[in-house]
């Protein structure tokens, strides 16, 4: 008869098992959506030109609104990442690409949560909610550099703490390319600076070299096209009122976000129960102090699940220590076989319905052609005339993709890193209707206008100005002086998915 602490490390061994089958499963179902991102086009174009040009652009040459306006493309070496991953394998590469830094990130974020949790139901629980919250962040753009930073900067931090004393001195070879990548560098900069200064508040060996890898850190930051001038921008971009959905509050009645005020309330709830506060009580500040950012910008929502991931595996092992001391339930060996068949179930659910979807997609980037004006653009593009074009935000870079760069724009996604604050609130102006609508046709060389066809835009009743093109999902008008020069005919619109780009 097998001892009962053999049959103990049987039973978590199984567990350990499927668990690990269904966070397997679960990274390839969240990370290997295949949707392209509204300013995709727009990151290809100006990786691929930076790569042609091999230079970083500084002015603007794809509006009209703010022509010849100083650029601070923070996102230049993520862009031209991304356009070599295009040009190496296309659609599929930018997928793969993707693909991979998700991957790595998470798995840098389960090391973190397995040496604090050795309980499966634990350990795989808040991995699988720390992947569905992440994926919210993961389409195809420069902030999964961000992630993938946040993610080894914490990383380095972990190992650092346990014993391996150079870990630090990585950290601003890391600063050293993500300063380039994207502008949230300033978020490692911040977590570094937090920990630097927990190790004030304990009996830390050799503390300062959190504070020389901080400073080390700061310093390489300044090795960018901009120079030490970018952090400021950061900070003022920051600062900024920024009129998008990412940058609204979270809001508890979505179903997207539901998953990341569970894991908040979570953290938040087993609090009282964390030991060592001294020690890793950073961990926890860190995490409720990003988690009131995600509260506020749904953008941080992802960030939050990184830096609340590990401490709360750490609380939820310690609340069951203090429930197993107070109570002796346990799941009978029957109950246990039920939840292990219903997650391998749920593994292959998953499993089967990414194949069923990569399949059918070929690995390819896909775009839902009734969201962009696809034969509008190709009408444009067939008649081939120079035109400053007002767009919404969302089709600016993929107008541009076609169009520039005989066609200039009013906005694209470029959006804090270009274009004043006034651009922005005249074009957000144009397309809400809003009482002011007509700065965009008055103070701007705005020739032609491309309106979403379900919109009620004033446009239409505008004197001055007539509607040149027409479909079931866009409108161009123009000015009347153009309109006899500018010849549109209306072409059929795609059928099914579109395919990147």
């Amino acid at each position: 008869m097998p001892s009962p602490l053999v049959s103990t490390r049987s039973a978590r061994a199984s567990q350990s098992g499927v668990w690990a089958f269904l966070l397997l499963s679960s990274v390839a179902y969240f990370f290997s959506i295949n949707e392209a991102d509204n300013d995709l086009w727009g990151h290809v174009l100006f990786g691929s030109q930076i790569i042609a040009q091999r230079a970083v652009p500084w002015v603007d040459a794809y509006s009209y609104t703010v022509a010849g306006q100083p650029w601070v493309n923070h996102e230049w070496l993520s862009q031209v990442i991304l356009a070599a991953a295009y040009r190496w394998a296309g659609s599929p590469g930018l997928l793969l690409l993707k693909f991979g830094i998700a991957t790595l990130t998470f798995l840098l974020l389960f090391r973190m949560i397995r040496r604090r949790s050795a309980t499966p139901y634990i350990w795989g629980t808040v991995g699988l909610l720390a992947i569905a919250v992440l994926a919210r962040g993961f389409a195809i753009r420069p902030q999964i550099f961000t992630y993938c930073g946040a993610a080894l900067t914490l990383w380095l931090i972990d190992g650092y703490r346990r014993g391996q004393r150079r870990a630090l001195w990585f950290l601003p070879l890391l600063f050293l390319a993500w300063v380039n990548m994207h502008g949230g560098f300033i978020l490692g900069l911040g977590i570094l600076g937090v920990y630097a200064c927990a190790t004030l508040l304990r009996d830390a060996p050799r503390p300062w070299q959190p504070w020389a890898a901080l400073t080390a850190s700061v310093v390489v930051t300044a090795l960018n096209p901009y120079g030490p001038r970018l952090l400021l921008y950061i900070w003022n971009e920051l600062s900024r009122s920024h009129p998008i959905t990412e940058w609204q509050r979270a809001a508890p009645t979505d179903a997207a976000q539901f998953v990341f005020f569970a894991l908040f309330a979570a953290l938040v709830a087993t609090l009282p129960l964390r030991r060592n506060w001294r020690d890793d009580g950073w961990e926890a500040v860190l995490a409720v102090g990003v988690g009131v950012l995600a509260l506020r910008h749904q953008r941080h929502t992802p960030v939050f699940a990184l830096c609340a991931a590990a401490p709360l595996a750490a609380q939820l092992e310690q609340t069951r220590d203090w429930v197993a001391r107070r109570s002796s339930f346990a799941l009978s060996p029957g109950a246990q076989r039920i939840v292990s068949f219903g997650i391998v179930a749920l593994a292959l659910l998953q499993l089967s319905l990414t194949g069923m979807r990569l399949w059918r997609d070929g690995l390819r980037v896909i775009y839902e052609p009734g969201d962009y004006p696809v034969a509008a653009v190709r009408a444009l593009r067939d008649a081939g005339a120079p035109l400053n074009l007002a767009v919404p935000l969302d089709w600016g870079e993929y107008v541009l993709w076609s169009l520039a760069p005989q066609v200039k724009v009013s906005i694209d996604g470029r959006f804090a890193t270009v274009f004043p604050e006034q651009v922005v609130e005249d074009n957000f102006a144009f397309f809400t209707s809003a009482p002011t609508w007509r700065r965009l046709l008055e103070h701007y060389p705005t020739e032609a206008v491309l309106v979403p066809a379900d919109w009620s835009s004033p446009i239409r009743r505008e004197p001055g100005w007539q509607r040149a093109y027409g479909d079931t999902v866009a409108e161009i008008y123009v000015r009347s002086e153009r309109a006899a020069a500018l010849h549109l005919r209306a072409l059929p619109g795609a059928a099914g998915a579109g395919i990147f780009p």
